[in-house]
């Protein structure tokens, strides 16, 4: 049944004449009802019987019936309010209403003087986009680019962009993409690695963009996609900023955060909150929230409090201790977001004693990976011997899943095999002189985020030193020079986010070149002829092929000892907005794109 339909079914069952005046200006209320006469809904989307977040015509069209039935027939049936059914035509016109609060913690989370850097909070993700992104089921979706394609040798990826706006109401074109790119790599900024390989971009018209690179990329959209991914940003107004390091778009009054994205900036006062607004000319289909807030809540205490007041509707990131506080508590749901981030206990393969691949093994079995998951408290045992099953899903090596089980004895016999330990009758390994084994592990990498570094060497030293006889010590250390101790130190614990690449491109990170993130000074002939023979592999089986074959090397080899991967903690009322984890979960967290896409207000305290 249609909304026309339902206009005459009315008229015929009823024979009140009165009724066509009412319909009218009950729909009309429908759609425009004011947001402030709205009380507090329910938990589901008012109107959607079906349970499917949509409300159909003819979901609408009864609920509408239902309402005239009770108020002018004295039906006693299941009916809408009023006030109900604005929501329900809203959702139903797909009109964007209410308004998302979200805190941050520092102003730099929501005005930054330079944005190129700060794409990974709503400020940028929302307001900006990039050609393409990609889904935890490892497909992607289109942004800005409505189809794309490569060569056989995947050197040249030529992509087709959608007829999209600027919020300035410019057209986007080619020159945008070409400008992006050329900008970050002449700029020098922190994006500019994800393109180092593209050798230059051709525009043949204002709609195509064609990547030319380097050398063969067949998982070339991956890197555009990947977090944080490129988001495209406007030449008419970038190409006049000389220093984008010193340029603050805030300030400057006459850009204000201009991009193509489903919401655009609408004010903003510094220390306070940071307001956008759904783009009504947005290309794709528009959101159902009509605007984002950001505000200010720099204590964690203040914004959990906020939370349970109503004063905010989510918080992105919560730790264990704070999800227990929650627990229970009306109108709130605690949301985990697997893998979001790996932690191992990494070596540097050029320094003694980690040099050594028995010392690598040894120390493999000597890491209880149950007991350093649970000083973290929302952390789950990594068994395999890098990439994560439910992110690279079949690329994942099957037969080096649990290769390394929790055993001292193994150890022990491994270090007995070696010719640089000794092990003495007590069970205590030494160096062959007879010298104690002292490692000093620096701290204050990824890993030092909560202190989870630090609570994971505290599990695992009391093994090393109580049955080892190790001489275990860690020391804090600043950001600035992290890298550089690591560098200096045979031992590390490094914190690798977690990564939607439904592939083995996370194996680059052992390929002996500059072009990864070698920090484990990991350098096996066989690894780099395999990791040469993956580039130019395009075909998705053979890559698998080879990805089993680089897990086999690292399985022996043992650069990296994964312990385990926490998830995100999110937190979000479930009485003004629903659909927060239909998307989920996602790399970006909940604050990502997609999310805000997909959650609709179920209440008009939404408002």
């Amino acid at each position: 049944m249609n909304l026309k339909s339902f206009k005459f079914r009315i008229l015929k069952e009823n024979s009140l004449q009165p009724v066509r005046s009412w319909f009218c200006l009950l729909f009309i209320l429908g759609l425009f009802l004011p947001a402030c006469i709205l009380p507090a809904g329910a938990s589901v989307i008012p109107g959607d019987s079906s349970g499917d977040t949509c409300v159909s015509d003819e979901e609408l069209a009864s609920s509408i019936l239902s309402y005239m039935e009770y108020s002018y027939l004295g039906k006693e049936e299941p009916h809408l309010s009023a006030e109900e059914l604005s929501l329900a035509a809203h959702n139903f016109r797909h009109i964007p209403y209410g308004r998302v609060v979200i805190p941050v913690s520092s102003e730099g989370d929501f005005i930054t003087p330079n944005i190129w850097y700060k794409m990974g909070v709503p400020t940028g993700s929302l307001i900006y986009e990039g050609l393409v992104t990609r889904n935890r089921d490892g497909n992607y979706d289109s942004w800005l680019a409505e189809s794309w394609n490569s060569s056989k040798d995947a050197k040249v990826w030529t992509f087709r962009l959608k007829e999209a706006k600027w919020q300035d109401g410019e057209p986007v074109s080619s020159e945008d993409v070409k400008f992006t790119h050329d900008y970050l790599k002449d700029k020098k900024l922190k994006l500019a690695f994800v393109l180092n390989s593209v050798e230059r971009v051709e525009c043949p018209d204002a709609r195509t963009a064609i990547f030319y690179l380097e050398n063969p990329d067949p998982t070339f959209p991956d890197r555009l996609s990947h977090s944080p991914g490129i988001a495209i940003f406007p030449k008419h107004i970038w190409e006049n900023v000389e220093n984008p390091a010193s340029y603050d778009e805030y300030a400057s009054g006459d850009t204000h955060f201009i991009g193509s994205g489903p919401f655009r900036y609408k004010a903003a006062e510094r220390g306070q909150y940071f307001l956008l607004e759904a783009n009504e000319a947005y290309h794709g289909d528009s959101p159902y929230v009509k605007e984002v807030a950001l505000k200010l809540i720099p204590d964690a205490s203040s914004r959990l409090f906020a939370l349970q007041s109503g004063e905010i509707d989510v918080l992105p990131e919560i730790t264990p201790v704070e999800a227990e506080k929650l627990k229970g508590k009306d109108n709130i749901k605690v949301y985990n977001i697997p893998d979001a981030t790996g932690y191992e206990i990494a070596f540097n393969c050029e320094l003694f004693p980690t040099n050594d691949p028995l010392f690598r093994q040894a120390l493999s079995h000597a890491v209880n990976r149950e007991n350093a998951s649970n000083t973290l408290g929302n952390a789950e045992p990594t068994e395999t011997v890098f990439l994560f099953p439910d992110l690279a899903h079949d690329f994942v090596n099957p037969d080096c899943i649990r290769k390394y089980d929790y055993d001292i004895e193994k150890t022990r016999a491994i270090f007995k095999a070696s010719d640089n330990f000794s092990v003495d009758s007590d069970g205590k390994v030494r160096y062959k002189n007879g010298d104690q084994i002292h490692l000093k592990i620096p701290l204050g990498g990824k890993a030092h985020m909560n202190r989870a570094d630090e609570k994971i060497l505290n599990a695992i030293k009391m093994d090393w030193e109580d049955k080892l006889g190790f001489d275990v010590e860690f020391e804090v250390v600043p950001k600035d020079i992290y890298l550089e101790e690591i560098g200096e130190s045979p031992i590390f614990i490094d914190g690798m986010p977690g990564t939607m690449h439904d592939d083995v491109e996370d194996l680059n990170n052992f390929y002996r070149s500059p072009a990864g993130s070698n920090y484990y000074h990991y350098d096996n002939p066989k690894y780099n002829r395999l990791m040469e023979e993956l580039k130019n592999t395009t075909d998705r089986d053979k890559r698998k092929e080879i990805g089993y074959r680089m897990q086999a090397v690292l399985a022996e080899d043992v650069p990296t000892i994964p312990v385990c991967s926490t998830g995100t903690l999110v937190a979000y009322r479930t009485d003004r907005f629903t659909g927060w984890e239909s998307v989920m979960p996602l790399q970006a967290g909940i604050l990502d794109k997609k999310v805000f896409l997909n959650i609709k207000p179920v209440s008009s305290q939404a408002s």
